[in-house]
C-alpha cells in the first residue's frame, strides 16, 4: 500500500514536509514482515473530537487502546477537560527510550 500523502505542511526547505500517513518497517522486529503505521507531520500533529462544537461532551474523549490477546484494553484517555486518565503507573526518570 502506498503512502497517504496530505500534501505540503510547512514552508521549512529542509526533511520531509509533507503531512503523511504511512507503513514502515517495525522498529521492534526489523527483519519481519511487521510493519508500523506512522502518521508524521513536519510541524504537529493534532487529534481533535467535538468538532461539531456539542456543548455536552461526556462523550468527547480520546483513546488509547491496545490488545492483550483476543482482548482489547483501554490504556489511557483524554477527556475534553485536558484530563489523562491512564491504566497504568506514571514512570519517570527515564531518559534514554528506545523501541524495545
Amino acid at each position: 500500500m502506498p503512502d497517504i500523502d496530505l500534501g505540503v505542511a510547512t514552508d521549512w526547505n529542509e526533511g520531509d514536509t509533507h503531512g503523511r500517513v504511512k507503513l514502515r518497517q517495525n522498529q521492534v522486529y526489523p527483519t519481519s514482515p511487521k510493519k508500523d503505521v506512522l502518521i508524521s507531520s513536519p510541524v504537529s500533529i493534532e487529534l481533535s473530537v467535538n468538532t461539531n462544537y456539542s456543548t455536552s461532551q461526556e462523550a468527547d474523549k480520546i483513546y488509547f487502546t491496545t490488545h492483550h490477546g483476543s482482548q482489547k484494553k483501554i490504556i489511557a484517555i483524554l477527556d475534553s477537560e485536558g484530563n489523562l486518565h491512564i491504566a497504568g503507573r506514571l514512570i519517570e526518570g527515564q531518559r534514554d527510550l528506545g523501541y524495545n
